[in-house]
């Protein structure tokens, strides 16, 4: 399961996340929308390791594997479906 608790979440001098808790387990399925730079995108650094949190603490199993496709992607005339 992925497991954050109290975490604390900063870009700068923006908060992205304030003491933030919760729990999701394994065949959970869990959709996460927001506005551009509501903090997405650095959310999912922090739990690929790119970024680390500020405070609290995050544990996901370390058997697990995490992908992720890059936000842009380079000019080409394949739709984004066919490139990925």
């Amino acid at each position: 399961m992925i497991t954050l608790k109290n975490v604390v979440l900063r870009r700068g001098a923006k908060v992205i996340l304030d003491s933030a808790s919760v729990t999701l387990n394994p065949g959970e399925k869990v959709g996460l929308v927001g506005r551009n730079g509501a903090g997405k995108s650095s959310l999912f650094a922090m739990l690929n390791g790119t970024l680390h949190e500020d405070g609290g603490e995050f544990y996901i199993p370390a058997q697990w594997r995490m992908a992720q496709v890059a936000q842009d992607m380079p000019e080409t005339e394949q739709s984004a479906t066919s490139y990925v």
